[in-house]
């Protein structure tokens, strides 16, 4: 299936347009399909079959989303704070915590001086060319490692006496396929960035995002575009990332 090209927009639009079409390769669905007032991905999968992106919260769009969209485990994310969402929805629509759509144009900056803590290992694993994830992993059990050195490599990290402790993936996407030229610049979408309890706070966040940073770099990538947790946009914002909207999402209930 082909990514279908957005009517040219905002830089909004293009934003929401990279981050669509790298999250969809990023977690293997099919490609965003162009509709109505934004995309439409589906996800295929337990509570989330279907979801709808709008790089806006238009309201006729909305209420006719909410008209439609009927079976349990359809998603609405529409780029709009939740006081602009809310009132558009009805009771069979729930929304979750609040998320950001952040960029930068920073991305070599963003892959310097991220090292690890002694006791870490760092692995990225390609899924073919577009696709790759990073990996941190505790030498020595689930503490701090017990002293072992730290360092990166392409592969081998897992074994007897690690644990992961931190991971993410990445996705680049120049654009949808067959458009010309490109409705956005070459761009990579990271997704699923994440450091377990027991790992937080040692700066292994910032090194998986560094590790993509800088494989995605190399590749050609210009920008970096992602959908942030609360949490995750402190984060981001000390690397120098640019909050561009606020995203409130809502799922469809049985």
């Amino acid at each position: 299936m082909t990514h279908t090209a957005a009517a040219p927009g905002t830089g909004l639009h293009s934003a929401v347009h990279a981050w669509v079409d790298g999250w969809a390769r990023a977690r293997g669905t099919d490609a965003p399909q162009a509709v109505p007032g934004g995309f439409r991905i589906e996800v295929r999968r337990p509570g989330h079959l279907a979801r709808h992106v709008l790089p806006e919260a238009e309201p006729a769009v909305l209420r006719d989303l909410v008209d439609t969209l009927t079976t349990p485990g359809l998603w609405i994310k529409a780029c709009a704070p939740r006081e602009v969402v809310e009132p558009l929805l009805t009771a069979d629509w729930e929304i979750s915590e609040p998320q950001y759509l952040m960029t930068t144009d920073g991305l070599a900056a963003s892959h310097s001086g991220a090292g690890l803590p002694s006791g870490y290992r760092l692995q990225i694993v390609d899924e073919g060319e577009e696709v790759f994830e990073a990996r941190v992993h505790a030498v020595g059990g689930p503490g701090n490692g017990s002293g072992a050195g730290s360092g990166s490599c392409s592969g081998g990290a897992e074994g007897p006496g690690t644990v992961l402790a931190a991971s993410g993936r990445a996705a680049l996407t120049t654009g949808a396929r067959g458009s010309c030229p490109a409705p956005y610049a070459p761009s990579v979408v990271f997704d699923m960035i994440g450091t377990q309890p027991a790992h937080q706070r040692r700066g292994l966040g910032r090194a998986v995002m560094a590790a993509l940073a800088g494989r995605a770099v190399e590749r050609g990538a210009r920008q970096g575009v992602l959908v942030a947790s609360p949490d995750g946009r402190a984060l981001y914002e000390a690397m120098g990332w640019r909050l561009r909207s606020p995203v409130t999402a809502a799922g469809r209930m049985g």
